[in-house]
């Protein structure tokens, strides 16, 4: 499988209608970067405390429709993406690691 990293465009157009339909405080892209795994994954980071994870990411799926990459979304608070990401048996974990912050908050 031939792995391709995401255009500069493509990018900002992710960034651009998350940040419009999320207000988030950060954004992470992790790139596809074995065979088995061919999903961008974008994890958002939001503020509040009791969130409805489902609607969230369902909110992002079709926010990026129209951008032809393949994704799986994830959206967690600032607390829960700390958390997660001590747990190296987590994608939380590997995007901290491995990703890229895209967007962070002013």
């Amino acid at each position: 499988m031939n792995l391709q990293r995401l255009d500069k465009s493509t990018v900002e157009e992710i960034v651009k209608r998350l940040v419009k339909t999320y207000d988030p405080l950060e954004i992470y892209l992790l790139e596809p970067q074995y065979d088995n795994n061919i999903d961008n994954n974008i994890l958002v980071i939001v503020e509040g405390d009791d969130i409805a994870h489902y609607a969230l990411m369902t909110k992002g799926h079709k926010a990026l429709v129209g951008v032809d990459i393949a994704k799986n979304i994830l959206v967690y608070t600032k607390e829960e993406f700390a958390e997660y990401a001590q747990d190296a048996s987590t994608l939380s974990y590997l995007i901290k690691r491995d990703g890229s912050r895209i967007y962070a908050k002013a």
